[in-house]
């Protein structure tokens, strides 16, 4: 199968040839290296941006393709400044530049898709769609709404309403949703990538209550999803999501990403079964960056053993991890594991 087609399969409870590999991030030093790119211009060049981000598949030969790798990107396009990072360290936020302002009566720009970084991220879709177009599936990579409330209005802030003031926390989470559902739109129509992977750190359970994922989150999923359902999407969330995962079908994703230790592969597929594809999960510090390319290996065929359907790594791929090591999660997709006790 091509990768296109492999994924593609993969996403939707098909067959496949083997099980396919991605990483959420590709954002590595020894990687920037091998696709001749520098820092910073691989984060604000879009042509860079594209050029680096090939190196999933021409260095790493993993089946899909992903526009660029921050988190930060969306809140630009409200006013956030941001902090560039190196070339080992990924952008943030400099300021919460809504901290001040209550959410309830916000109104957003109308012009918001070309403000911040959306055109130099939007530019490198652009790019990957049209050398890969149905070869290697493109990405679009749009943070999630509570991950942006976050970064606009600080983390403690909307935690605190989220169990105080539930009108304004149901208020920053709408603007966030919005954005992402605008920011989609345009790529696909616009730029024609394959779908869309939504990472959510902040929704992590170590942070946000279960009932309030339930009540407050999972409706802005949802209107996410059925406002772009024609369209793959993954939604990763960090830490410990047990404590919701029975409600991780209803958000219309095709599939979720979990972060193993805190979610292992095992009480992945007992919580959500057949109901939605299976992303991960191998280990990112000890075993994606720290182990040796046999680490990964034996770890990858586990996961894959335990039932995932895409093989990747447990949350964003560290600056310092080798070449090697992902090289090694493709290999293990390839290897026979029937014998695997």
């Amino acid at each position: 199968m091509t990768p296109y087609r492999r994924f593609m399969s993969a996403m939707t409870g098909g067959r496949v040839d083997r099980i396919p590999v991605m990483t959420f991030s590709n954002y590595c030093k020894e990687l920037m290296a091998s696709t001749n790119v520098t820092w910073p211009a691989c984060q604000t060049d879009s042509k860079v941006m594209a050029q680096f981000q090939e190196g999933r598949w021409t260095v790493w030969g993993i089946d899909v393709l992903y526009s660029h790798n921050d988190l930060v990107s969306e809140a630009t396009m409200l006013g956030a400044e941001i902090d560039l990072g190196t070339e080992i360290r990924h952008p943030s936020i400099k300021r919460h530049v809504l901290e001040n302002v209550n959410p309830i009566y916000y109104s957003m720009p109308k012009d918001v898709l070309s403000k911040g970084r959306n055109p130099i991220v939007e530019g490198s879709a652009k790019v990957l769609v049209d050398k890969y177009e149905k070869e290697v599936p493109i990405l679009r990579a749009v943070t999630g709404p509570m991950t942006i409330a976050g970064h606009l209005f600080g983390v403690d802030r909307i935690l605190m309403w989220s169990k105080q003031e539930e009108k304004k926390f149901q208020a920053c989470l709408d603007i966030c949703t919005d954005l992402c559902i605008e920011i989609i739109r345009n790529s696909l129509d616009s730029s024609g990538v394959d779908g869309f992977s939504m990472p959510d750190p902040t929704a992590s359970g170590d942070l946000l209550d279960p009932k309030d994922f339930q009540y407050f989150l999972e409706p802005c999923y949802k209107r996410i999803t059925k406002e772009n359902k024609d369209s793959l999407s993954i939604l990763h969330i960090c830490g410990d999501t047990r404590g919701y995962m029975d409600r991780i079908p209803h958000t219309g994703f095709d599939a979720f990403s979990f972060e193993a230790p805190g979610t292992s592969v095992k009480e992945a597929k007992i919580g959500l079964g057949d109901r939605i594809t299976l992303v991960g999960s191998v280990e990112t510090i000890p075993v994606i960056m720290q182990g040796a390319p046999e680490q990964v290996y034996t770890q990858s065929l586990r996961g894959i053993v335990d039932g995932v359907n895409i093989l990747a790594p447990a949350c964003g791929t560290p600056p310092f991890t080798p070449n090697e090591n992902i090289k090694a999660m493709v290999k293990a997709s390839k290897s026979k594991i029937n014998n695997i006790n």
